[in-house]
């Protein structure tokens, strides 16, 4: 037997002395269509583990490889590089590994045999073909211009009056010097993007984000049959009553639920949350000022969950407020990586009416910078680090509006005690826990082994080399080095100024 790993998710094996194998290219699809990984030739998987069963002829596999992979009526994107080839010697027998890169967006789904439906994604350790479902997902994100298709058989009377009319006054007050109010409902439609010309007729008509964020709760559901927005607050939830107050769309409202009237109803709503959640100064009487950092946060986290929902999936947008924390849950993943959103890289937007319109109102400012803001205030405030996931189709943010120890609840007395030290000092030792008050060397390793088992914090290193910290999401990692970055960079700047 070999040392080779078990196959995984990123890992596969192929027997394959004298041909490449036709399964590769199941795995091929699904290596590109999910997160990338390698594919070893010449390695058999058996129930007692790998054997090395060798390749034969490994120029011959490796040119129908390439050969294949460049072949459009066989693979719908060559996502082969021959710096990601490599034979390796292992013992008496060659083997082939290839490294398969994940594609961007914009060229998924990979499928092979000149049939969408050859379509793989890796679950893990196995290739599985995609669904009809999965397939359309992948199809509107590498199009993400769904929003800005034009209307046939809707007109004004699909939208919601109270909505037009509430948007224009916003816009009257940023823009003073135009008389919008006297404006025609559907002149001030068209000057602002929420109609546009046909340009095959000739006719004017109703883009379709316009019609998420102004339309009766009837029509859009015309349109989006699975539309369907849902808030909960849950900050004062028990076993019997989960929820205290609910907005949803599909229910009977004296207003109409569309993505406009949502936003301010449940942006007001959640920040109420907010006043409630942080206690008076005793000396001052005011509130702290986390509280103007935690609205902000929750502005752009609403906003962006509404902006780059995938619209036509049959998944609930779902904002919840608990005691600690907030979440926002939306169908559709990021097009960009969750580190990219928290360095705020210029963000790739799914639906690009909805956010025109976020931002004429002033909802929403330039394209990537609500990700980085939203960390920036939880690092400024000494919150627990936002936390995204974002795969299987869905997004989820999580806001914090507590420090990263008290986030975790059930923790005794000892647990505390040493995640303030750890927090404090990033990384620690078993020693430096033996010298807190109180901690003995048995209760040092009881508290740091129960840490590490409820996944709090991480291990690294052997011996008296071992050192303890916090776990943190790639996404958290990333914008706490830029929040440091951008701090070195405004002391420079400071440091120049005052020479």
């Amino acid at each position: 037997m070999s040392n080779y790993v078990e196959e995984n998710l990123r890992i596969e094996y192929k027997k394959a002395e004298n041909d490449l194998p036709k399964s590769f290219w199941d795995t091929y699809s699904s290596f590109s269509n999910t997160k990338g990984g390698y594919v070893i030739l010449g390695i058999e998987e058996t129930r007692k583990g790998t054997k090395v069963t060798g390749v034969k002829n490994e120029q011959k596999i490796i040119k129908d490889l390439v050969t294949l992979a460049n072949d459009k009526s066989y693979t719908s994107y060559n996502n082969i590089h021959d710096e990601n080839i490599r034979i390796i010697k292992e013992g008496e027998h060659k083997v082939i590994q290839i490294y398969i890169p994940e594609v961007s967006k914009a060229n998924k789904p990979v499928y092979i045999k000149g049939n969408i439906n050859n379509s793989f994604i890796r679950r893990n350790d196995s290739d599985q073909r995609m669904t009809d479902i999965e397939i359309r997902r992948h199809l509107r994100d590498a199009n993400p211009e769904n929003d800005s298709m034009l209307l046939n058989n809707y007109d004004i009377s699909d939208l919601d009056a109270y909505a037009v009319k509430n948007y224009k006054n916003i816009i009257q007050q940023r823009e003073t010097e135009i008389d919008i109010l006297s404006m025609d409902d559907w002149e001030f439609l068209k000057r602002y993007g929420a109609v546009k010309k046909d340009r095959e007729d000739g006719k004017y008509k109703l883009v379709k984000g316009a019609l998420l964020f102004f339309g009766k709760e009837n029509s859009i559901v015309d349109c989006f049959p699975f539309f369907h927005l849902d808030y909960r607050n849950r900050v004062g939830e028990t076993i019997k009553k989960r929820w205290i107050d609910r907005v949803s769309s599909g229910e009977i409202n004296s207003t109409e639920i569309n993505v406009f009237n949502f936003y301010n109803i449940v942006l007001e709503k959640m920040v109420n949350t907010v006043m409630e959640s942080f206690e008076l100064n005793v000396e001052t009487q005011r509130r702290e000022n986390v509280e103007e950092g935690v609205k902000l946060s929750i502005r752009e986290a609403l906003a962006n969950s509404l902006i780059h929902a995938d619209y036509e999936e049959n998944t609930t947008i779902k904002i919840e407020a608990f005691k600690s924390y907030y979440e926002f849950n939306n169908p559709g993943e990021m097009l960009i990586t969750p580190e990219e959103f928290a360095m705020g890289s210029e963000s790739k937007t799914r639906n690009a009416t909805l956010f025109t319109l976020f931002r004429n109102a002033g909802y929403s400012e330039k394209a990537g910078s609500g990700g980085v803001r939203i960390f920036q205030i939880a690092k400024k405030n000494k919150f627990r680090m936002p936390e995204i996931e974002s795969k299987d189709g869905k997004t989820s943010v999580k806001i914090w509006k507590t420090d990263l120890v008290s986030s975790y609840d059930g923790l005794n007395d000892r647990e505390t005690q040493v995640l303030n030290y750890i927090e404090k000092k990033r990384a620690v030792t078993k020693k430096e826990i033996q010298g807190l008050e109180g901690m003995t060397e048995y209760y040092a390793k009881l508290t740091l082994g129960s840490l590490i088992d409820k996944k709090v914090i991480y291990k690294i290193g052997e011996g008296k080399s071992t050192k303890y910290g916090f776990l943190q999401s790639s996404s958290e990692m990333v914008a706490s080095i830029e929040h440091d970055m951008r701090h070195i960079q405004n002391m420079i700047i400071n440091a120049v100024k005052d020479k």
